[in-house]
């Protein structure tokens, strides 16, 4: 973890103990399982940092990242979707568009053979699946999927004491091999500060496709027409109009509300802040250009649908084809696995938002 960026002290757990009976009451880690509507059945993982840093971790929505919350405001982005159960999501539906039916919180991991819009390609000429063309969904097959939840726990003895759990999801299907994502967070107690480390190891007998996108949403109050994008060093690849211009009151006009950005940064360590004087509020995303060397940004300025969507990725070009013809594709043969990590810094200001 850059300790440039993510500069939190750590608590002193000696000096807690002399006032908690429990150290749960100061830092905490728990799981739920969600009961009603679209949510019924799925577990959610809630984590107390202890300095007011709330976090949940969808299990069985692809081990993705729900409420991001400091000092009690949430600063992630919410539609009425909900944690919807993904055996109710058909990602194919709505002509491929159906991740738009689950896509919510601060987290989707979009992948893991396919990112961006719908598309059909041929297949790797290893696949011994009978049709040689797949249909691949928004964001590809991987997103969304149950996972496996291996532990959680506190870690109270290491130097610097952190909350953490891991998961396990698996894209698979007969014929066509297998590809699976083991997560790893971590959330440094004390602090404003998220660590996420993922493996993608092909696990079947065939070469595999692989392309990754986290797909990043925060919305108001860290979002408003007072937020600043900071982009070191980027480099407009492709997307209309300036992906760094002062953001604007939520429209009311829908069709002009949406635009994205693919960008790439000449820097060693991909970085973007988004931060909200009024607010007081500021969230910094951190990430290796050499595993994601692309960055696209989402911004959402309608009235409903207002948010900035931040988004490490492992191509740059809309399409498959294009990823190809650019030496973006990325391919793994059976055993082989590619490593990502992704650091978030959140923190609020309270003399400004006092001021507010």
């Amino acid at each position: 973890m850059s300790v440039g960026v993510f500069p939190h002290a750590a608590p002193d757990l000696t000096q807690l103990r002399k006032s908690y009976a429990d150290l749960a009451a100061y830092a905490d880690i728990r799981l739920v399982t969600l009961s009603d509507g679209t949510e019924r059945g799925v577990r959610v993982l809630e984590l107390r940092a202890g300095g007011g840093l709330e976090l949940e971790v969808i299990v069985d929505r692809g081990f993705d990242l729900g409420r991001l919350a400091i000092n009690g405001v949430t600063v992630s982005w919410h539609c009425p979707n909900g944690y919807r159960a993904p055996w109710l999501l058909d990602s194919s539906s709505d002509r491929g568009q159906g991740f738009l039916r689950a896509n919510n919180g601060f987290l989707s991991t979009c992948g893991l053979d396919h990112i961006r819009q719908p598309e059909t390609d041929t297949l790797v000429d290893q696949s011994c699946y009978p049709d040689k063309e797949m249909d691949y969904p928004l964001h590809g097959h991987g997103a969304h999927q149950p996972a496996r939840l291996i532990s959680y726990g506190v870690e109270e003895e290491a130097a610097h004491p952190y909350l953490w759990c891991e998961g396990e999801i698996v894209q698979t299907m007969q014929f066509n091999g297998t590809l699976k994502l083991r997560r790893r967070i971590e959330v440094p107690l004390g602090g404003g500060d998220i660590s996420i480390h993922d493996r993608v190891v092909n696990r079947g007998p065939t070469v595999m496709s692989h392309m990754m996108l986290y797909h990043f949403n925060i919305g108001h109050p860290l979002v408003s027409d007072k937020s600043r994008i900071d982009l070191p060093n980027a480099q407009h690849v492709w997307g209309e109009g300036d992906p760094l211009a002062p953001y604007p009151e939520p429209q009311a006009e829908q069709n002009s509300a949406l635009s994205v950005f693919a960008i790439d940064q000449d820097v060693t360590s991909g970085i973007c802040t988004v931060s909200n004087p009024a607010s007081g509020l500021e969230l910094a995303l951190e990430f290796d250009r050499e595993a994601l060397p692309f960055f696209q940004l989402l911004r959402m300025t309608g009235q409903g649908t207002y948010g900035i969507g931040l988004e490490p990725c492992t191509a740059a070009s809309r399409s498959r084809s294009g990823a190809r013809a650019a030496n973006e594709m990325l391919y793994l043969k059976p055993g082989e696995d590619r490593t990502y990590t992704i650091n978030i810094s959140l923190k609020a200001n309270p003399l400004t938002q006092s001021e507010t």
